[in-house]
């Protein structure tokens, strides 16, 4: 537990506040037991020594100090709910900060909806036991006990060694329990998460699940995931009860023989009837703290078992890139001998491959699928390190240049990611651009029409993921945003692929004359929009095989002309 809580603490930037915590948490400790205290005087004093004209006074500060805990609970807990809501925020930046840092194959073993379920629970359930139970509660409960201590210790030093034995069986009952209350949490967590990640693919895949009349083995899926987290939670309540069934024998044994020692002493009067009760009062309270701090320490356990969750996200290695500044011009882009595959036990998708893109021009990968067109983009846009070989602009490994790497390269998928907010906040994402200009650059790509048709224009919001828009405009508003990124680099990977022949024509001519003299690399599987460029490469099971124009091409590479001739047939 104590590493889990050295890494929280990390990511605590508040500390400041916990002196105002810790301040009222001493005091909410201590008022009680002096209202307690009060009682004896009470007891000896007014009621059996008949001091009647203390009564008000005690009865004053009794009221004080026993109402006093409750305005500084509240104080306390105000305080440190506002330390852990700022951990849950610090903690949720880094671990988004990770996610946009890890490798791209980790996507491909972490489902998005696991990583969706760290941030809803695992950081959540981590900020909340860390601060609000363990940082407050515990220390309370601690400080708590040690006033208690002292002050029974101060009436009968018996007592406080009865409570001592309690004390020691509770530790062992902790050591005992607490490795195996670690364990049934961390499953309840996993089975959790399986439902989560259920329930995302039942929302996010609800169309595919419509169209194919897949419901009900939606349903069964869900049913068969739900059963197995009811079944883990039922263990880690049956547990649970075993704990309980095991430690509360000894609260209540320990209350029964206070009951029993300390009557005998009052009976025979070597204690007050006061300090009897109060001792008994005292003796309660302190083995119900022992109690809460028992359930404290296997609340800790939940903390190690959240925090293994999160860990096992942020302790991934990130993927490492330079922090050479990129403030040139591109001269070269080179593939020099790249060998690539997505995972050790596949075969190449990249084979010795190298490549000489030309700067200014407009370029074509083309082929069958499966030929290596979209990886070359990937390694290009560093999501992925080749096994073998180097990738460079300029001469320079792209790995070795910092951030300003992607302030180079602008790219358009087949389908492109829309945030759920307007269509001007999608073109623009946080730059600045003049009205006027963004109208222009949408005139050109063709979605000024369809975006003046919406009743709020370009503050139209567009749903989760551009649910709103038609695959069509889909790829012309992000067409446009790459557009209007201006950079040096346009990658367009089957950009167009959701326009019709016309559409796309005009398109394509838009693109041609707003990208003069820059370079741009095209990924289409229709030939025809890619007849005029500059440059082609034919691959084919990840090698160059042919280069050069559509005319040079049409006559001296037969797998580019047997794909350009079945398309023309098709």
């Amino acid at each position: 537990m104590r590493s889990s809580m050295s890494f929280i603490l990390k990511y605590i930037n508040k500390k400041p506040w916990f002196l105002l915590g810790y301040a009222t948490l001493f005091l909410e400790s201590l008022t009680p037991i002096i209202a307690i205290l009060l009682q004896r005087d009470l007891i000896d004093r007014v009621f059996i020594d008949r001091q009647y004209q203390e009564f008000s006074m005690l009865i004053l500060l009794y009221s004080i100090f026993f109402f006093a805990p409750k305005l500084l609970f509240t104080v306390r807990r105000v305080t440190f709910y506002h330390i852990g809501y700022h951990l849950q925020m610090s903690l949720t930046k880094e671990f988004l900060l990770k996610v946009y840092e890890l490798p791209a194959e980790i996507f491909n073993k972490e489902h998005v909806g696991k990583l969706l379920n760290n941030i809803r629970n695992d950081i959540s359930d981590a900020s909340d036991v860390a601060v609000n139970q363990l940082m407050s509660e515990s220390v309370k409960i601690l400080l708590t006990i040690i006033f208690l201590s002292y002050s029974i210790a101060y009436i009968s030093f018996t007592m406080f060694l009865v409570v001592i034995a309690v004390s020691v069986i509770y530790y062992f009952l902790l050591h005992k329990f607490g490795e195996k209350t670690k364990q049934y949490s961390q499953r309840v967590r996993e089975e959790k998460s399986n439902v989560s990640v259920t329930i995302e693919e039942s929302i996010s895949a609800v169309r595919e699940i419509v169209a194919y009349n897949r419901q009900d083995w939606q349903m069964k899926n869900f049913e068969n995931k739900f059963h197995c987290y009811f079944k883990a939670i039922l263990r880690e309540g049956l547990y649970k009860t075993k704990i309980l069934f095991v430690s509360e024998p000894f609260l209540y044994g320990t209350k029964i023989i206070v009951i029993l020692f300390g009557g005998m002493r009052a009976i025979s009067n070597n204690v007050s009837l006061g300090a009897f009760v109060v001792s008994f009062t005292l003796v309660d309270q302190l083995v119900t703290e022992l109690g809460h701090l028992f359930q404290q320490g296997l609340m800790g356990k939940r903390l190690v078992a959240s925090v293994n969750c999160i860990q096992s996200v942020m302790g991934e290695e990130s993927t490492e890139f330079g922090t050479l500044e990129f403030d040139s011009q591109i001269d070269s882009i080179q593939f020099r001998n790249v060998t690539f595959r997505y995972s050790p036990d596949s075969e190449p998708i990249l084979n010795n491959l190298s490549i000489d893109f030309p700067i200014g021009k407009k370029v074509a990968l083309v082929g069958e699928s499966g030929s290596g067109k979209s990886t070359i983009i990937q390694l290009l846009l560093r999501a992925y390190s080749p096994e073998k070989g180097d990738i460079s602009i300029n001469g320079v490994p792209v790995h070795n240049y910092g951030e300003q790497y992607s302030d180079k390269i602008s790219v358009v998928f087949q389908q492109p990611h829309f945030i759920p907010s307007s269509i001007k906040e999608n073109l623009v994402f946080d730059k600045v651009y003049q009205q006027g200009e963004i109208e222009t650059i949408c005139k050109e790509m063709l979605c000024h029409d369809f975006i003046q048709g919406f009743p709020k224009q370009y503050g139209t919001e567009v749903g989760e993921r551009g649910t709103t828009l038609s695959g069509g405009q889909k790829q012309r508003l992000a067409l446009s945003r790459a557009i209007l990124k201006n950079t040096e680099i346009l990658i367009l990977d089957e950009a167009t692929s959701a326009l019709d022949t016309e559409t796309e024509y005009r398109v394509q001519q838009n693109i041609d004359k707003l990208r003069q003299g820059k370079t741009t690399i095209i990924i289409a599987h229709r030939m025809s929009t890619i007849q005029n460029a500059d440059f082609i490469y034919v691959l084919d099971k990840g090698r160059v095989v042919a280069q050069g124009t559509h005319e040079t091409l049409m006559t001296e590479s037969l797998i580019y002309k047997e794909l350009y001739t079945f398309q023309q047939v098709c």
